[in-house]
């Protein structure tokens, strides 16, 4: 198990969840019990000792993992994944599928940082100048009554503190992963396809797992409803159970639902044993994983462009802000 950074002292940030999941999946591959694996974890994982100790003293006397992982900072989703696979029988099939996501994350955001950096440099420089022609240049225009460039460079302002507003909420819900932060998320313009994705791929799974197990439609609504409250799989199983005992018509409440893909109807019409339709939802599931790793890595690639049209807008603010006084004065002489 690798080693990682500091982190906050209660809580695993994102790359040790991941080195957790990990661990824990080849400790259970390994034919180690949970509660065997997790009372390694102190010795193995010196720079988070103390947090692992407290957790392995906590499972011996009881505690419910599920609930051990929330206190770890683990989503709600997550959490409740865990839960559906412990009470599943399959845990080690679930902590790889979570692994799998997490280290597509990590990727992905440490090749965001990578394209970032470039414009993050460029953007001081911009603020800086732009600190320098307010302090120094723009007062050799405080004679004239030409605002204009002011109010370019306001509007500018401006719309970078809305974009800031806007990206730190985008952060904010996707910590949270809760099936309300994911109904606003959707809604989001180029970030929202990516998302509604991601949860298609994760209820696909969820459906394909609880059907193996011989669950039923309406059972599995039972099922999801009694699990960690507010999470993608409790709000949509409590949803949709609601509907299904109003007497909807399953085709209709897929149709509505946004984070069901139609493509589910046309397996669950196909009248096909449960065993059946288990494999062809995994199945789907695997074809939707790929389609959101393009996605993802799509994103990715074109933050950089963005972020030169954005500080290439500003730039052309700030000349406007110099020029139109200039322009001004020439007209008046």
């Amino acid at each position: 198990m690798r080693y990682i950074g500091n982190s906050n002292k209660d809580k695993l940030n994102g790359e040790e969840q991941l080195a957790f999941l990990d661990y824990l999946k080849h400790s259970l591959d390994n034919g180690f019990s949970l509660i065997n694996s997790i009372e390694l974890m102190p010795a193995l994982w010196p720079k988070r000792k103390e947090l692992m100790g407290k957790l392995a003293m906590r499972m011996k006397e009881g505690a419910n993992f599920s609930s051990e992982l929330v206190k770890l900072g683990f989503s709600k989703t997550t959490v409740t994944q865990v839960n559906l696979a412990l009470q599943q029988g399959n845990l080690t099939e679930c902590l790889n599928q979570l692994a799998t996501l997490n280290r597509l994350k990590q990727e992905q955001v440490k090749k965001l940082r990578s394209e970032l950096s470039y414009p993050f440099v460029l953007a001081i420089m911009m603020v800086v100048l732009l600190v320098f022609m307010q302090s120094f240049i723009s007062t050799q225009f405080s004679d004239t009554s030409e605002h204009s460039g002011d109010l370019v460079m306001l509007v500018l302002i401006g719309l970078v503190l809305v974009g800031i507003y806007f990206l730190a909420k985008i952060v904010t819900l996707l910590n949270k992963q809760d099936y309300d932060s994911m109904k606003k998320l959707v809604k989001y313009p180029i970030i929202g396809p990516v998302i509604k994705l991601y949860v298609n791929y994760l209820l696909v799974y969820d459906i394909g797992m609880l059907l193996a197990s011989g669950f039923s439609l309406q059972r599995m609504c039972e099922y999801a409803s009694e699990q960690e409250e507010g999470s993608l799989q409790q709000a949509l199983g409590q949803k949709i159970g609601s509907q299904l005992a109003e007497g909807k018509n399953l085709e209709e409440i897929i149709k509505q639902e946004e984070f069901l893909p139609n493509s589910l109807l046309i397996m669950l019409q196909t009248g096909s044993e449960r065993k059946s339709l288990s494999q062809r939802c995994l199945v789907l599931g695997r074809s939707l994983f790929i389609d959101l790793t393009g996605k993802v890595e799509k994103l990715v690639v074109n933050v950089q462009p963005i972020c030169f049209i954005l500080i290439g807008v500003c730039i052309i603010g700030m000349y406007l802000k110099l020029l139109l006084p200039m322009y001004s004065m020439m007209q008046g002489i």
